[in-house]
């Protein structure tokens, strides 16, 4: 365990938090092919957030605060509202969408009162985290569903939508524990802290790298 957290965390770091990178040039290389969807410009715009939420936590470390966990905040807010929006355009049924916009608007609520009322921002967000990881299962679930009840999906490695909803089920389902535990973990120690942010980071590896893959589907 010491060798992993002395030799290979300090490279986790570097590469989870660069690796964003390639899936932010594969979507500008792919902006000059046609027939690009909704679904792609919503893919790639996540994929921007993220890079910004990296480059701006960087940033700040660099400017010399002792914090920057005010960032994560902000990004789960961003990323779980561009997600809704994407599961949104998925779907027909109209109890789908109300039900996806009022997650939302719940996921908003908990957001904030997480922030400012619970835990606060300069702690890290598990239990905005926790639900929302929560609620965006559950959407990928009823996506598996809708697939499944239409007959005209043929091939469902085509599917941008199918190949993503399977991504965020196992990034979801592995960094649920890991933020739940986070905050526990750093008050007992920085060791054990630093686990639960390797599981992220090697989670985060593989789900930016599938993002690939899912922009390139997204343009056909």
């Amino acid at each position: 365990m010491e060798f992993f957290l002395r030799q290979i965390y300090p490279w986790l770091i570097e590469l989870g938090t660069i690796w964003v990178i390639v899936p932010f040039i594969a979507g500008l290389l792919l902006i000059r092919k046609p027939h690009k969807s909704k679904q792609f410009w919503l893919l790639y715009l996540l994929v921007i957030v993220s890079l910004l939420s990296e480059g701006v936590g960087q940033l700040v470390v660099y400017l010399g605060a002792k914090n920057n966990i005010w960032v994560v905040h902000i990004y789960t807010l961003m990323e779980f509202l561009i997600l809704s929006a994407i599961f949104f355009n998925s779907f027909r049924r109209p109890v789908f969408r109300k039900g996806i916009i009022l997650a939302a608007v719940l996921f908003i609520g908990i957001s904030l009162i997480d922030a400012f009322l619970l835990q606060g921002i300069t702690q890290m967000n598990s239990l905005t985290k926790a639900s929302g990881n929560a609620m965006l299962m559950l959407m990928a679930i009823l996506y598996f569903y809708k697939v499944a009840n239409d007959l005209t999906v043929t091939y469902l490695d085509r599917d941008p939508v199918f190949l993503l909803s399977c991504s965020l089920l196992i990034l979801k389902a592995g960094t649920t524990m890991s933020y739940a535990m986070f905050n526990q973990a750093l008050a007992a120690s920085y060791d054990a802290a630093r686990i639960c942010i390797a599981i992220t980071l090697v989670l985060n590896i593989l789900y930016y790298t599938a993002l690939i893959f899912i922009l390139k589907r997204a343009t056909s």
